[in-house]
């Protein structure tokens, strides 16, 4: 099993978390902080595809507390049709793992005619084109990644949430502290690899219909669960905010359907408890992802952690679950198809 690239990647993800830690540059964000104090920007537009954006999820509402307007957008449509929104007083902030995919080679040129104020790039790759372009450069750290992201995922989650902090002038030993603890608790997690795949070994073959739902920074691990998911065991799992689950997709519940429900901030626990529980009684089936169990629902255990660091450890259970359903449908966990690591068409 640990000779699979992917597998290897997962369980490496605690050590390059740390070295993201250890070598985050807090003074290269430092002049752009400044400005963004002295108001210097209109907004805060934050970019990416795929794992990146989803990745840059939980920043996005911390920054909902600034007094400017705080946008997310995918990069595909920012460079064809959302343009406009980049001015002379726009931070932009784009996120690639690569620094040299399709859409972002695309933006960096719409970039040339529609400068903005300032550009942070976070990416895996300091020689990249993004890199090049940046005001304001922070490295993953993450080391070579061979297959679907993982840790690059869980680096840009961490290095997303340093920036905040210091955009919003918040001090950085606090999260620089919760991210440490989150990494030794993935570790701990991760060395039970085949205990924690002996549960979702018989779990994998009997899933139909299957949906991840969460709420606030959970739903990071909610969208980005759904495409690890995707690629790395080629299952077709679906990805809803549990509150637009509620508005349509409901109607899909019946004894086929099951549903992975993150509990999440303690502000929505009890919404999302609500939910399974409505799913329960209509007859579908309720895996509870939480470091505390729910009544009625199998618990799929989480470590706990502070609030900052959450989505670092939701991610892991659905990494895992990726692992047993790739092999339950005849593939290599991980392995590529049809993609290759940077997506290089548009």
């Amino acid at each position: 099993m640990n000779s699979i690239p992917y597998v290897r990647d997962i369980l490496s993800q605690p050590q390059a978390l740390r070295a993201a830690l250890q070598d985050y540059p807090a003074s290269a964000l430092q002049p752009l902080a400044g400005a963004l104090a002295a108001g210097s920007y209109d907004r805060l537009l934050i970019t990416g595809m795929g794992a990146s954006l989803n990745a840059a999820y939980p920043t996005l509402l911390d920054l909902s507390a600034l007094p400017i307007a705080v946008q997310w957008v995918e990069t595909a449509e920012l460079a064809h049709f959302a343009r406009q929104q980049i001015s002379r007083k726009t931070l932009l902030w784009i996120v690639s793992q690569s620094g040299r995919s399709a859409e972002i080679v695309r933006l960096l040129e719409v970039c040339r005619e529609h400068r903005p104020a300032a550009l942070i790039a976070v990416t895996n790759d300091t020689a990249s084109p993004l890199a090049a372009a940046a005001h304001a450069l922070l490295p993953l750290n993450a080391g070579a990644e061979h297959t679907v992201s993982t840790r690059t995922y869980l680096n840009t989650l961490a290095v997303m949430a340093l920036a905040g902090r210091q955009l919003l002038a918040q001090p950085l030993q606090p999260a620089l502290d919760a991210f440490a603890a989150a990494a030794d608790s993935a570790a701990t997690y991760l060395d039970l690899l085949d205990e924690h795949l002996g549960i979702f070994a018989p779990l994998a073959a009997s899933l139909g219909t299957f949906f991840l739902l969460g709420r606030g920074a959970s739903l990071a691990a909610v969208n980005n669960g759904a495409l690890v998911l995707k690629e790395a065991a080629k299952f077709p799992a679906l990805a809803a905010s549990a509150a637009q689950f509620r508005h349509g997709p409901f109607e899909l519940v019946d004894s086929a359907l099951s549903a992975a429900i993150f509990g999440g901030d303690s502000s929505v626990r009890r919404l999302n408890l609500n939910l399974g529980a409505d799913i329960l009684r209509r007859g579908g089936r309720v895996f509870w992802i939480d470091p505390q169990p729910a009544p009625g629902m199998p618990l799929w255990w989480m470590p706990p952690s502070a609030a900052i660091a959450r989505p670092i450890l939701e991610t892991l259970p659905v990494q895992l679950l990726s692992i047993a359903l790739a092999q339950t449908r005849g593939f290599i966990p991980g392995d590529f198809r049809h993609l290759g690591k940077v997506v290089l068409e548009e």
